[in-house]
């Protein structure tokens, strides 16, 4: 008898993907960890066996501090540190100097030094709490050990120093990719709401229903501003970093693509509002009424481009024509969508003049025909809108600049 042949069964993707998913959102955590960590080594080796443990101690500390998540951040607090230590350095010297160590001479430069910081807030906030600190650490140790204030500023120069450079050489772009990948999942949620939303506008929810999407929507509004703050980190990560040289072209279409998916989700709340509140309510308003179908259809489509273009952002795309989502395919829906919303513009004002004539009224109450006719009229303007954004956001998604991210990608990682 033949033995039966045994066969290895492959793992399933999704721990793998849910592995991949986790080293995605902890890898930023573990580099800051990483880039901290080296920072304070490199400071304590070098400042120690150049000018004292004492003098390397506050270097450590320099480092830790100034080191940021991106080279950017870094630099910056590197350099307000560095000022703010020496102008609360002087000013703790000309202090102690002048009128020795009491009561009022740590009153006065707290004071003076807390003025000086008002004046330099707006050139950053640590730069202006650093400078008390300072003077107050320089005034008070200084009183005990004459070579402090000078340790001071040498560990801070030469902390800051290291941090900024170890900051320098391990900052791969990776928030300029996870600025993208905050992009793509904004549009593909918003692309999952706008069915939903279809759904309670054509009557196929309940009342409860509809007003969670009304409550989702708003949330996503929330996620925009999410969305931005990753993209302000990205353009962070780009600046001062000399891997980021070739990806941050990524970033050039991304403010107006967020400026195009905010428009998006303020007509997506308008619909839902509109759904939610007019008297009668909504179901007896669309009652018998075929139009109700057709706008939520309308809105499907639009919802299924915005997918579309979501998924040109998040796919792997090289220069391979055959790597790449079709590009025709939303522009070409687009065309569709723009022609089924004349028709029904078209159909709309021929219903408004309908209501108009002596027959008709006579058939149908003027207000709720005319009412009718408002609530239309509000929800095609919506629709009109949300096409020119998502037409908007398909002729961005298609810039040259965003079919290379992967190639971008391999070229830092290769």
């Amino acid at each position: 008898m033949k033995a039966k042949e045994r066969t290895i069964t492959p793992l399933p993707h999704p721990p793998l993907n849910k592995l991949l998913g986790v080293w995605s959102s902890r890898s930023p955590l573990l580099l800051f960890a990483i880039k901290s960590a080296l920072a304070a080594g490199f400071s304590w080796a070098i400042v120690s066996s150049l000018l004292g443990e004492e003098a390397a101690a506050l270097a450590v500390v320099s480092a830790v501090i100034v080191v940021q998540v991106t080279s950017w951040q870094t630099a910056r607090k590197s350099i307000e540190r560095v000022l703010g230590v020496i102008i609360g350095v002087i000013l703790a010297v000309l202090i102690a100097h002048l009128f020795g160590l009491n009561f009022w001479t740590i009153t006065l430069m707290i004071f003076s030094a807390q003025i000086i910081g008002m004046f330099l807030q707006n050139r950053g906030q640590y730069l202006a709490t650093q400078i008390p600190i300072s003077a107050a650490l320089a005034l008070l140790l200084g009183a005990t050990a004459g070579n402090y204030p000078l340790l001071r500023m040498l560990g801070a120069l030469v902390g800051g120093l290291i941090g900024t450079v170890i900051s320098l050489l391990l900052s791969p772009p990776i928030y300029i990719f996870r600025a993208r990948d905050a992009v793509a999942e904004l549009m593909t949620r918003l692309a999952a709401a706008i069915p939903r939303l279809a759904a309670a506008l054509a009557v196929q929810l309940s009342e409860a229903e509809s007003r969670e999407i009304y409550t989702h929507i708003r949330n996503l509004e929330q996620q925009v501003r999410a969305t931005e703050q990753a993209y302000s980190l990205g353009l962070d990560s780009a600046r001062l970093n000399p891997w980021a040289r070739r990806a941050r072209r990524l970033l050039v279409d991304y403010p107006d693509v967020l400026l195009a998916l905010d428009r998006l989700v303020r007509q997506m709340r308008r619909i839902a509002y509109t759904i939610n509140e007019p008297e009668p309510s909504w179901s007896e308003i669309v009652q018998k009424q075929d139009w109700a179908l057709d706008y939520a259809r309308l809105l499907e489509e639009i919802g299924s481009i915005l997918v579309s273009a979501a998924g040109y952002v998040r796919s792997p795309a090289t220069t391979q024509s055959s790597d790449l989502p079709e590009r025709e395919t939303p522009s070409t829906r687009m065309e569709h969508a723009q022609q089924q919303l004349r028709i029904l513009q078209a159909q709309l004002a021929q219903d408004a003049k309908q209501i108009e004539s002596p027959t008709e009224n006579a058939a149908n109450p003027s207000i709720s025909a005319g009412y009718r006719i408002a609530i239309r009229g509000a929800i095609l303007t919506d629709l009109r809108r949300m096409l020119d954004e998502v037409h908007d956001v398909v002729e961005m998604t298609s810039h040259p600049s965003l079919s290379k991210q992967v190639e971008e990608r391999r070229t830092v990682f290769p």
